[in-house]
């Protein structure tokens, strides 16, 4: 509605919102109307406040019995470590209680909520559906878990039984977590491009992944919301709320905790406009107005997955990606143009100056749907999403998605060759061969995921330049330098162009390093990353995807041809 009661110097933008009022006045098969009732979310975080006036009605205890799952906290463990209340925040916007004249509503505020600390859950209780619906995680595990198979298994596990995984991108936008950020050359920013990209960690990749970014109350991407090839759709997120600065805007407001303001810091609250006005304390104190990063951006796609388990019980992982792909408000839909934004491009020296796209704003795939690596296919819209799988039977895309797709991966041989030396690699992936037991073997697919695999990707240490000589021997600083500066596009059959890494986007993985960190590890284990540009796409088993990866160090190229290839998971048509 545009209001700010948060004391902030640029007010929110009237009709910046997910659409979910709408949602609520829905009924499913059984007349009830659409709030997320009894669907269970599993909220792998920092634990929750059940004892909080506005959640304490939402608690559900699974089935199996463990110390990680609803794990307590006193006043002592906030006052000693606040960040803990984190939790407490994203339950909030999931699905604080309705109707009881307290604190706030919850997009889904007749689900029940579960709590599995972050730091020592075992993975394998997270793949049970009897005790989970949908999974929202809004950590930064972003270097956790990277090349760990059984992690992976466990991802699997929760696709296969319909449990979405539902993963906040990150906050990395302007910033490097990994590593000393030292070593890193920061030009992303002055070029306004991502300075991290994220598909290293396996809590960012692939099918199993829902990643969500986060919008501000302008309309736009908020200002440190990581961006990339493998963003799915965008929450809201906000910004930083008040900070006496003449450029703040508004936040999340969400529950915080159980106990009074004074008794602990409350952090960045105490001394704002919002919190100290005193006729509205007693209604406040046991709320935040600042809740924001793409923390916040997941329980809102979190929130309206679940909204979505209501209408369409038996809704599948694949069904849950599709219903918000295609509802999503992009750079087009009717009121939301501020979305939209140019192509961002800069010449690069280590190129010898040429021009390179370091993100290609918007644009439409194959199947007619919008993308860009800054909004993925756009902002949820709560009421499209209900109304798409209230009638998902109808709509053949979704209908389809009832089934898991089928693998199929590229089978030619050495399909990457090299110019300049090695700087510059193209790669043609073909014959595309079914690697499951039933149905046709080479069909025309339509694609739910793609993903190249780039266990192989080593750097040639038959070269002089010092830099690159460190790059190739897995010296640190040259590895960080190096694999900035590296690119990588691919180009579907249908003529999609996505950029999967761009060249200043800080990339941690280096194929010996993690050969020598982890011998487990080969050239030919699976190390897949994602892009969603190709989503819906057709393509025939003797179509060509054709891969560039632009780098400043020489590749070794026989090496890469040991096991790159790409695997799409689809359906056959």
């Amino acid at each position: 509605m545009g209001q700010n009661p948060f004391g902030v110097d640029v007010s929110p933008v009237e009709g910046i919102d997910i659409n979910v009022i709408p949602a609520w006045h829905m009924t499913d098969a059984n007349g009830e109307n659409i709030t997320g009732k009894d669907v269970k979310i599993a909220v792998l975080d920092t634990g929750i406040d059940f004892r909080h006036e506005d959640l304490s009605d939402r608690r559900y205890t699974p089935s199996v019995k463990a110390a990680f799952i609803n794990q307590e906290f006193s006043l002592t463990d906030v006052i000693y470590n606040e960040t803990m209340l984190h939790g407490t925040k994203v339950a909030g916007i999931l699905a604080a209680t309705a109707g009881n004249g307290k604190g706030v509503r919850g997009i889904a505020y007749n689900a029940k909520l579960t709590a599995y600390h972050k730091d020592n859950t075992v993975f394998s209780y997270l793949t049970k559906h009897q005790d989970i619906n949908t999974i929202n995680a809004s950590i930064a595990l972003d270097s956790s878990y990277v090349y760990s198979p059984d992690k992976e298994s466990y991802f699997e596990a929760m696709f296969e039984n319909g449990i979405p995984f539902i993963r906040a991108a990150g906050n990395e936008y302007t910033g490097v977590s990994f590593h000393d950020g030292t070593v890193y050359p920061l030009n992303c920013v002055s070029v306004k491009a991502d300075c991290q990209f994220n598909q290293t960690s396996s809590f960012n990749r692939g099918r199993y992944v829902i990643t969500a970014g986060a919008l501000n109350s302008m309309g736009k991407k908020s200002s440190y919301g990581s961006t990339g090839a493998h963003l799915w759709v965008t929450g809201m997120g906000g910004e930083f709320g008040y900070n006496g600065n003449k450029n703040s805007s508004a936040a999340i407001v969400t529950t915080k905790y159980s106990h009074e303001p004074y008794e602990y810091q409350d952090l960045r609250d105490r001394d704002t406009p919002w919190r100290k006005n005193k006729d509205k304390y007693k209604d406040r104190r046991y709320y935040t107005h600042i809740m924001n990063g793409t923390s916040s951006g997941a329980p809102t796609v979190t929130g309206v997955s679940a909204l979505i388990i209501q209408a369409k019980p038996d809704v599948t992982v694949p069904q849950i990606r599709y219903i918000l792909a295609s509802t999503a408000n992009s750079d087009t839909s009717p009121g939301w143009s501020g979305l939209k934004y140019s192509a961002v491009k800069s010449k690069v020296s280590a190129y010898g100056g040429s021009t390179i796209t370091h993100d290609p704003g918007w644009f439409t795939n194959g199947a007619g749907l919008r993308f860009s690596n800054r909004y993925g296919f756009g902002v949820v819209n709560a009421a499209a999403a209900v109304s798409k799988a209230l009638y998902c039977e109808e709509d053949e895309y979704c209908s389809r998605r009832a089934e898991l797709p089928s693998d199929y991966v590229s089978t030619n041989d050495t399909p990457c060759s090299l110019d300049d030396g090695g700087k510059n690699i193209t790669c043609s992936f073909t014959d595309f061969e079914s690697t499951d037991n039933y149905g046709p073997s080479r069909p025309l697919m339509e694609i739910e995921d793609i993903a190249v695999n780039l266990s192989s990707l080593v750097y040639d240490g038959n070269t002089d330049s010092g830099k690159c000589v460190q790059a190739a021997n897995a010296n640190q600083n040259g590895i960080a330098h190096a694999n900035s500066l590296l690119q990588i596009e691919m180009k579907s059959p249908e003529g999609t162009m996505s950029l999967i890494k761009s060249v200043y986007a800080n990339w941690d993985f280096n194929a010996r390093t993690m050969h020598n960190e982890r011998p487990s590890f080969s050239y030919d284990s699976n190390f897949m990353i994602y892009t969603s540009a190709f989503y819906a796409e057709r393509a025939s088993a003797d179509d060509s995807f054709i891969l560039n990866i632009k780098s400043e160090c020489p590749i070794d190229v026989d090496n890469l041809n040991r096991s790159i290839r790409i695997r799409i998971g689809g359906y056959a048509l």
